[in-house]
């Protein structure tokens, strides 16, 4: 496969001189950064604007039980989405999604467009990845778009989780003076810690698990590049990806609502333990299964299609 070169201007490079003569150093880069990162960021977006109502829903089931007596049953995925469309209207089930789709491209551009190449970083352009080295790539790529992004997220979180409370902000810059006026400017990074430990497994779960069922499924089937192959290794991705995540997830919107209420993760976390037990930590899981499931396997399909017209390879 050719490669791409970019040739950085003089003042980038250095000349060096050698016995047939003198020429400009160039960087060989077999992929660029930037269309790895814009081509992850239209898969990404394109996936948010299909499964927000999804993740609006998943959002009303985390914080449900906050409304309920002691005792009562939380409504299910159904229920929820019914009550929000009949309460809220259908514009409901897209709240956040000006958030939503700020965080896609950038958030979601950097974790699955920085993975392929700082997986290469790591291994080199010819080794085969260890399943360790792939999680690894994941993790990084993951934790440092998180840590940049997660105001988008806490915004995003605040507008689904409003509803139709007289006294929640119901715009971003709403969102913003409301967050700075109470917490300061660090509020805008209330549960990033959290947030950027589910992001680093996200990535790690979801990209490490395309990566070597992808393989695999190759292997054992004889499949080649194609929608079925990425629409199975996304399947099971999403899978996987939902059940590790979860625990986290519920940490995480806890924090970004609840504000000052807990002081930090293991406390929201001990939290939910003396309250809802071990199975608190999945509350919403198929909620959010219902929206990862499918925004894996969009997101996926999405940045396969987009890698090859890029003239990137696949992931």
């Amino acid at each position: 496969m050719a490669q791409k070169v970019i040739e950085l201007p003089a003042a980038a490079t250095a000349t060096t001189e050698n016995s047939s003569g003198s020429s400009a150093a160039i960087f060989f880069i077999p992929k660029s950064v930037i269309t790895e990162l814009y081509t992850s960021g239209i898969s990404v977006g394109t996936a948010n604007t299909v499964t927000n109502p999804l993740d609006v829903i998943k959002v009303r089931l985390q914080l449900a039980r906050n409304n309920l007596a002691v005792g009562a049953k939380p409504p299910g995925m159904v229920a929820t989405g019914v009550s929000v469309v009949r309460n809220e209207g259908i514009a409901a089930l897209w709240s956040g999604l000006g958030p939503s789709l700020a965080r896609g491209f950038f958030f979601g551009g950097a974790r699955l467009g920085l993975y392929t190449p700082i997986k290469t970083l790591i291994c080199g352009e010819s080794a085969k990845p260890t399943l360790e080295l792939k999680v690894l790539s994941g993790s990084l790529s993951g934790g440092l778009a998180a840590a940049v992004t997660s105001p988008i997220e806490l915004i995003k979180t605040r507008l689904q989780a409003a509803g139709r409370d007289p006294t929640a902000a119901k715009t971003s810059m709403g969102v913003i003076r409301a967050v700075v006026s109470q917490d300061g400017v660090a509020g805008l990074w209330k549960g990033a810690m959290p947030g950027l430990i589910r992001s680093a497994i996200l990535t790690a779960a979801q990209c490490a698990t395309y990566d070597e069922v992808k393989r695999g499924v190759m292997a054992t089937t004889g499949w080649n590049e194609g929608a079925a192959l990425h629409l199975t290794s996304s399947m099971i991705a999403g899978l996987v990806t939902t059940t590790i995540t979860n625990p986290i997830d519920v940490i995480k919107t806890r924090m970004f609502v609840g504000g000052k209420t807990f002081s930090g993760p293991i406390e929201c976390a001990a939290h939910v333990m003396r309250t809802d037990g071990l199975s608190g930590f999945m509350k919403g899981w198929s909620a959010s299964y219902a929206r990862l499931g499918p925004h894996t396997v969009i997101m996926f399909l999405a940045a396969e299609r987009l890698r090859k017209y890029a003239g990137l390879q696949s992931l």
